[in-house]
């Protein structure tokens, strides 16, 4: 990915399922780039701090100023803050953003105790600044949906795999027949952290032998892959569990025909249910002679029907 361009892009958003690397990205851009901004703020909505807080925490850095200075009000805060980036370069990383969504919903959708959030992210898209910021998600908040394009200065970054970058896990791991490796890059679709879970089993129980892995299961979870994967398929809506459910019964990639004929949906329940699942970085979309196909990669099929969600 190249660098520059982050430079007049107001916004962007780096978005994958948990495990992709969008710290990982955001920690080596930071070197690269931040010589070109007065201030770098990092912040976790982890805990789903609501708005009030969140400009509190910004203000109070970058102002200087204990909270009684501040304003009291969020449109007054949110006017402070918008004016300060306007007069200053500054660097704002939000990380862990799926936290003020909510769950049992389509993607985008917030909690309802943080839906003034999209006040921020409206003005932060919208509102011209010399600042940039950054979020990390599972998936992105309505607001930066609706303002991503080709000629905005929001911007959306849906991180794959690593690809044979993934070696390097392998070597640090010791893993021994390097020939398999791809096959196990493939089978966990480049996600760093997965590699790591797996490529640590490999070499507690085959001491490092992939060969010997791949006699027994191809694809192992275990307790540690599968809690990580846990939280991101238990957010989701009633239809995307009955669509990724359906999905994961198949090896092989379907078509929307094929799941209007099985799933007992309505085309418009239908397209709501893979595009969440799409923004949420659950199904892979391929084309086959001028058809779109749908399926679940190896790991979150395997985890479905090991735990079933509806």
């Amino acid at each position: 990915m190249g660098i520059l361009p982050v430079l007049i892009i107001f916004a962007r958003g780096l978005l994958g399922i948990s495990g992709i690397g969008k710290t990982a990205l955001s920690l080596h851009l930071i070197q690269k780039i931040q010589h070109n901004f007065e201030y770098l703020i990092w912040r976790s909505l982890r805990h789903s701090p609501p708005l009030e807080t969140t400009l509190k925490n910004l203000l109070e850095f970058l102002l200087n100023k204990p909270e009684i200075e501040l304003p009291s009000s969020i449109p007054d805060r949110l006017s402070l803050l918008m004016e300060y980036l306007r007069k200053n370069r500054c660097l704002i990383i939000l990380d862990d953003v799926q936290a003020i969504l909510s769950s049992g919903q389509l993607a985008g959708n917030y909690r309802p105790e943080c839906e003034n959030y999209s006040i921020l992210f409206r003005q932060i898209g919208e509102t011209t600044h010399n600042s940039c910021f950054i979020i990390h998600t599972w998936e992105n908040p309505r607001e930066i949906t609706a303002l991503t394009g080709e000629n905005s200065p929001v911007r959306t970054l849906q991180l794959k795999g690593i690809g044979t970058d993934a070696t390097e896990i392998f070597r640090h791991k010791n893993l021994l027949n390097p020939e398999k490796w791809e096959n196990l890059i493939n089978a966990y679709r480049g996600n760093p952290l997965w590699l790591k879970i797996v490529a640590t089993t490999i070499q507690e129980i085959f001491r490092g032998r992939v060969a010997d892995f791949f006699k027994y299961d191809m694809l192992f979870l275990g307790e540690e892959l599968a809690s990580n994967l846990h939280p991101q398929i238990n957010r989701l809506s009633e239809l995307e569990k009955k669509l990724i459910s359906r999905l994961s019964r198949e090896a092989n990639s379907v078509s929307i025909q094929q799941l209007l004929q099985d799933a007992n949906l309505s085309p418009s329940e239908l397209f709501n249910g893979l595009q969440s699942l799409g923004r949420r970085s659950l199904v892979e979309i391929e084309e086959q002679e001028n058809e779109t196909l749908f399926s679940v990669c190896p790991v979150v099929r395997k985890y479905v029907i090991s735990n079933p969600v509806c």
